[in-house]
């Protein structure tokens, strides 16, 4: 700046006091001309330099008020749903006239998602309390929420505790809790778990969770029913007035197809909610009698255990080799399993090469005799490095996350006391598509080391049982429970996942067979060409049909190297389906079923909680309200817990070229000068 002080006096020295011609010049005038061309000058350099002008500028945000409306179905589950249909529209007309006039009212409703509405339908199949926090402190980030209104019952069925999402947000929740508190007496079907495909001729196993309330002492019947005639049935009698129990069941898996089962509970005199005692689930039932190959360089327990297992099952057929030559056409199998292949002296890599020429899934038990470094360089998705020094023992820990297939429950508090299996002193590297299902378990110590995983290789499913030992399992199992039902129930999850090859041509369909009706129907697609490369150049079209002979036609969206196809919500009911692909002069059709299952969340708790909602206003700075008590509310917003507007300031920076004002400064400065000397006579 001081240089631009002193170039600035130079230029008027020079020009005015240093030029004759400014001898005719009063000391006066040569001041005023002097003055006017060094500020000129000086704002002229100053505005080249380009400064900023910085200033603070005072925001007032007004109190912006949330209120969101439970619509699932249990808030109008009383006697007369009319009735509280009703009282629940007029107290949210009543909310909105009496804050409007004093904050903006933004409502929401929610059920299975949150969105901005006004009407009320009350026809949303789950409740998930927590996605309206989240989804009100996202949508109005950095404006000044001065409360949420949260009317509800406060049963949620979705999602996590909302108490939890507290600390995530920062304004007070105002809740008014609608519904029902009374205990009364309720026996009720509260979850099912069960896999979703069975093969012909086996067993499955369904896990039931049923709850009881104020019905201690009296014996009610838990049954499973297909097509009206009960398959098995057992008597629970409750100890005590909160009971919770789990009973396993296993069926027979005989029909081939989507196979509707109904789990019911005996009702109890006076029971109000009977829709709750009974709920149903579908299995899709395969035919196909799946071919096992297992191979190995001599005969091994673990291969004996494994062959008993399947043996025991009618939709397995298992070929055993022990010695060369094996199969030439491996095309004829399901699932090929090495038993500590390759060793030093077979290299197996024809097997291998075959194997992923015709995907054919590939189950590989590691032990001692398997040459590791050669296994690795086949890259089956598993990589293990030895280290240096022997073998060690390894217990089994189970992954609880692992979702590929369902453990019983038995199954799961079995494992911990099953013995260890012999396993090698080696770093552990799964591909990203592999998890495991069971974890090394060394010295006591829990380790993230694969114990037991499954996963998907360019398409093909590949497992890996990473230590030798199992036939001990089976064993121990038998000398516990006098039976074999744990370890056979992991061996047939195993295989049976592993075996059921979902297509083995140039177009594969992929789908769940059953979805809930609050649940997006997707399909994904992938078409191969001859040399079995993925292409997305033909057009991928499917035609759905529902029991109700209606017809759905879809056209697959390409998305990177798959097709994908998002049919939406679907009426409910069974569906089968044919879809096609064109590649090249070939036209290929996959067909298949499935079915979409009615939702019975709001109806198996109907009892409103409304701790939940005290907690979620007494935690956050608001109060809890029932619906008689509304009237309040709208005072304390109004008077008495008024909220209040936020002011903030922000920082502004504009440079000073910016300003227009200066620009005619400088023009006034600049004419008056010339006006000037051309009235002195100067030019």
């Amino acid at each position: 700046m001081l240089a631009v002080v002193v170039a600035a006096l130079g230029i008027v020295i020079l020009l005015y006091f240093r030029n004759k011609a400014n001898s005719e010049l009063s000391k006066t005038q040569v001041r005023i001309l002097t003055a006017l061309r060094f500020v000129s000058f000086f704002l002229m350099a100053v505005l080249l330099l380009s400064p900023f002008l910085r200033n603070l500028k005072k925001i007032t945000q007004n109190p912006l008020i949330i209120a969101a409306w439970d619509n699932s179905s249990s808030m109008i589950s009383g006697p007369d749903s009319t009735a509280l249909a009703t009282q629940l529209r007029q107290l949210k007309k009543e909310l909105n006239e009496a804050l409007g006039a004093d904050f903006e009212v933004v409502n929401y409703q929610f059920g299975e998602e949150t969105s901005v509405g006004d009407e009320l339908s009350f026809t949303a199949k789950r409740s998930d309390y927590n996605d309206v926090l989240t989804t009100v402190s996202n949508n109005h980030f950095n404006q000044n929420i001065g409360a949420l209104i949260l009317v509800g019952d406060g049963i949620y069925n979705q999602g996590r505790n909302p108490v939890n999402q507290l600390s995530d947000i920062n304004f007070p929740v105002y809740s008014v809790g609608f519904g029902d508190t009374t205990i009364v007496a309720d026996s009720r079907i509260q979850n099912i778990r069960v896999n979703r495909t069975a093969f012909s001729g086996n067993k499955f196993p369904v896990e039931v969770d049923v709850h009881f309330s104020k019905v201690k002492g009296k014996a009610l019947k838990l049954s499973i029913v297909k097509d009206g005639e009960e398959l098995q049935s057992i008597m629970i009698t409750p100890p005590n007035d909160n009971y919770f129990v789990s009973r396993e069941f296993i069926l027979d898996a005989e029909k081939t197809g989507l196979q509707h089962y109904t789990a019911r509970i005996e009702t109890v005199e006076n029971e109000r909610n009977t829709k709750n005692n009974t709920s149903g689930f579908v299995i899709n039932v395969l035919e196909n009698k799946q071919k096992i190959l297992i191979l190995s360089d001599g005969s091994h327990p673990d291969i004996g255990a494994i062959k008993n297992t399947l043996e025991d099952q009618k939709t397995y057929d298992v070929s055993v080799f022990t010695e060369e030559p094996y199969p030439a056409n491996l095309n004829d199998y399901n699932l090929i399993i090495l038993n500590q292949l390759p060793t030093s002296g077979k290299s197996m890599a024809k097997v291998i090469e075959k194997a992923q020429a015709g995907r054919l899934p590939v189950l590989f038990i590691v032990g001692s005799e398997t040459f590791l470094p050669q296994l690795n360089t086949f890259d089956q998705g598993a990589q293990i490095t030895p280290l240096a020094g022997s073998g060690e023992e390894a217990q089994p820990v189970i992954n609880p996350v692992y979702a590929t297939f369902r453990l019983s429950e038995d199954f799961v508090e079995a494992l911990p006391k099953f013995p260890p299996l012999n396993v090698a002193f080696a770093d552990y590297e799964l591909d990203a598509e592999f998890t495991p299902l069971l974890y090394q378990k060394l010295k006591n110590i829990e380790t993230g080391k694969p114990l037991l995983a499954t996963g998907k290789k360019n398409g093909r499913k590949v497992g890996f049982i990473l230590g030798e030992g199992i036939w001990r399992w089976r064993l121990f199992d038998y000398y516990q429970h006098q039976s074999h039902d744990r370890f056979n129930e992991l061996i047939n999850q195993l295989i049976q996942y592993l075996a059921l090859r979902e297509n083995e041509d140039n177009f594969i369909v992929e789908f769940t067979p059953v979805y809930s009706e609050t649940d997006d129907v997707i399909l994904n697609a992938e078409v191969y060409n001859d040399a079995f490369e993925r292409i997305t150049t033909g057009e991928v079209n499917i035609a759905l049909k529902n029991s109700n002979d209606e017809d759905f036609n879809f056209t697959f969206d390409v998305q990177g190297e798959d097709y994908y196809l998002n049919a939406g919500h679907l009426p409910l009911g069974d569906y089968t389906f044919e879809a096609k692909v064109n590649i090249g002069s070939e036209e290929y059709t996959e067909t298949g079923s499935f079915t979409v299952v009615p939702v019975n969340l709001e109806n198996v708790v109907t009892r409103a909680d409304h701790q939940t909602l005290y907690q979620l206003a007494s935690l956050s700075g608001g109060t809890f309200y029932l619906p008689v008590n509304a009237n309040q509310l709208i005072d304390e917003l109004k008077t008495g817990n008024k909220p209040k507007a936020v002011n903030y300031y922000q920082e502004m920076v504009n440079e000073l070229l910016n300003l227009k004002w200066l620009f005619f400064v400088l023009l006034l400065l600049l004419s008056v000068e010339w006006f000037l000397r051309k009235y002195w006579g100067i030019y």
